[in-house]
C-alpha cells in the first residue's frame, strides 16, 4: 500500500504529529495527502480521487476523521473510509475511557495503537472484538533540525499534498547548545488547571457522590503509582457492584474529570516544590499564573502558542522536567523531544520508563511519593554541568536511532497490510 491519509484536526499538537508522520512517509516513498479538518469542506472530490479501493490506509490520532463528522459521509450516510475501503489505524494519546462515545462507531477495517500498557490492557478488557496493535509510546522531535532550516506544514487547501511543502532539510545537522550555552535552568511544556475548577463536577449528583469521588483521589495521592482506571474499578466494585461492563464503561467516561484532576495537582505540587526551593523554572502554558505557591518569584511564564515553540524553548534548557499524564506503562514524547534537544530530562517514572532507561543513565527520575527530593535532583545537575552535558549527550545518541517520527513511521507500516 503506497497511498496514506492523514489529518490536520483543530487540536495543535494532533496536527503536529501527523504533519511529522506525513514528512517521513513521503521520504519512504509513500503518495500522502493531509485532511484539514474544518467546516466547510471542499475536498470530498480530491479524497476519492486519491483513495485506491483497498490500497489506502488513513492514519489519525485521537478518532478524527472518524468521530462521525458529516465531511466523511456520503449523502446517505455511509462513512467514505467504509464506502472506498480504506483501512484505519487510530492512534489514542489519552486512556480509551476518554471515548467512550466515539469506540462505538469505528470503521469495518480498524486498528487501534495505545500509548501506555495499561490502555491497552482496558481495551483487551472492555473492547476484545476491537483488533489493537502493540503499545508503541508517541516519538520525538528535534528542533533545531526540524525548524531551524525550514517550515512546519501549513494547510493550503482542504486536501494538501505534502511533499510541496516539506522543508529541506538534506543540509548538515545542526548541532544542540551544549548546556554551558543554555540559558533556561528548568523549563516545563504543558498547561496548568487549577484542582480546584473540578469540585463542581464532583458536587453535582450531591454529598454521596462527592464523598465516592474524593475517596478515588484519596486513593490515588495516597499511592500515585496505581493504574487510575483500577482504582476507577475498585471502588465502583465495591460502591456499585450490580452494574454491568457497558455500564462500568460508561460511568468511568462520566469520570473523567478525576483523571484531569489528579494530573493537575502533581503537576501543580512539582512545579510549586522548585519553586519554594528557589529553582528558575519557566512554564509555558496557559494557567500557570494562576499556580497557587508561595513563593513565585523565580517563575517565569510563556502562554502556549503551538508545539515548536515549546520544542525550541527545550532546545534552550539545561533541564526539561517532565510529569507524566498518569501513564503507569508508558512515557510521554515531551521525555523522547528532551532528549533529541539536548536537554537533561527530569521525570517522573512509569514502569515502562524504568524498564527501558535506567536512572542516570538517559534521564533521571524523582518519586511523586517522595517530591521533597526533586530539588535536590535538579540542583545536583545544575551544580554538575559536565555530568549533565556526558548525561544529555547519552540520551541525545540513543534517541536519534530509536526515538525519532522516522523509526514510529517504520514501526506502523506492518500494520498497514493486516487491517
Amino acid at each position: 500500500m503506497k497511498r496514506l491519509l492523514l489529518f490536520q484536526p483543530s487540536v495543535e499538537t494532533l496536527h503536529f504529529f501527523s504533519d511529522r508522520l506525513a514528512e517521513e512517509y513521503i521520504k519512504l516513498g509513500y503518495e500522502v495527502r493531509l485532511i484539514r479538518i474544518h467546516e466547510p469542506f471542499f475536498g470530498t472530490k480530491k479524497i476519492i480521487d486519491f483513495i485506491q479501493n483497498h490500497e489506502t490506509v488513513m492514519i489519525t490520532f485521537n478518532y478524527h476523521g472518524i468521530q462521525r463528522e458529516a465531511i466523511f459521509h456520503t449523502p446517505e450516510g455511509e462513512l467514505l473510509w467504509d464506502k472506498y475501503d480504506v483501512a484505519c489505524i487510530n492512534i489514542i494519546v489519552d486512556h480509551p475511557f476518554y471515548y467512550y462515545e466515539e469506540l462505538k462507531y469505528l470503521p469495518k477495517r480498524y486498528l487501534q495503537i495505545c500509548i501506555d500498557g495499561d490502555h491497552t490492557d482496558y481495551m483487551k478488557q472492555f473492547y476484545p472484538e476491537i483488533r489493537l496493535g502493540e503499545t508503541m509510546p508517541l516519538a520525538g522531535c528535534d528542533y533545531r533540525n526540524s525548524f531551524g532550516g525550514g517550515i512546519p506544514l501549513t494547510p493550503r487547501d482542504d486536501v494538501m499534498d505534502p511533499s510541496l511543502q516539506i522543508p529541506n532539510l538534506t543540509g548538515a545537522a545542526i548541532p544542540s547548545l551544549s548546556i554551558n550555552e543554555r540559558s533556561t535552568p528548568v523549563v516545563f511544556t504543558g498547561c496548568f488547571t487549577q484542582p480546584d475548577f473540578f469540585l463542581p463536577y464532583m458536587k453535582r449528583n450531591g454529598a454521596e457522590y462527592d464523598a465516592f469521588y474524593h475517596g478515588i483521589l484519596d486513593d490515588l495521592l495516597k499511592n500515585p503509582d496505581q493504574c487510575i482506571h483500577t482504582v476507577y474499578l475498585r471502588h465502583l466494585n465495591r460502591e456499585l457492584p450490580e452494574l454491568t461492563p457497558e455500564e462500568l464503561k460508561n460511568v468511568m467516561n462520566k469520570m473523567i474529570f478525576l483523571d484531569l484532576w489528579i494530573r493537575f495537582t502533581f503537576r501543580g505540587k512539582a512545579i510549586q516544590t522548585l519553586l519554594e526551593a528557589d529553582i528558575p523554572v519557566h512554564c509555558i502554558g496557559a494557567g500557570w499564573d494562576k499556580l497557587p505557591a508561595k513563593k513565585k518569584n523565580t517563575l517565569t511564564h510563556t502562554e502556549y502558542s503551538d508545539t515548536a515553540v515549546c520544542l525550541k524553548a527545550i532546545s534552550e534548557a539545561k533541564i526539561s522536567l517532565n510529569v507524566m499524564p498518569w501513564f503507569k506503562r508508558g512515557a510521554h514524547d515531551r521525555i523522547y523531544s528532551s532528549m533529541l534537544n539536548g536537554a537533561v530530562c527530569v521525570t517522573d517514572k512509569s514502569q515502562y520508563l524504568t524498564k527501558h532507561f535506567p536512572d542516570g543513565d538517559l534521564l533521571r527520575y524523582y518519586d511523586l511519593k517522595n517530591l521533597s527530593a526533586l530539588p535536590g535532583i535538579v540542583t545536583n545537575l545544575l551544580e554538575h554541568s559536565e555530568e549533565m552535558q556526558h548525561l544529555a549527550d547519552r540520551a541525545q545518541a540513543y534517541a536519534k536511532e530509536h526515538l525519532t517520527w522516522k523509526q514510529y513511521a517504520k514501526k506502523l507500516i506492518p500494520y498497514f497490510s493486516e487491517v
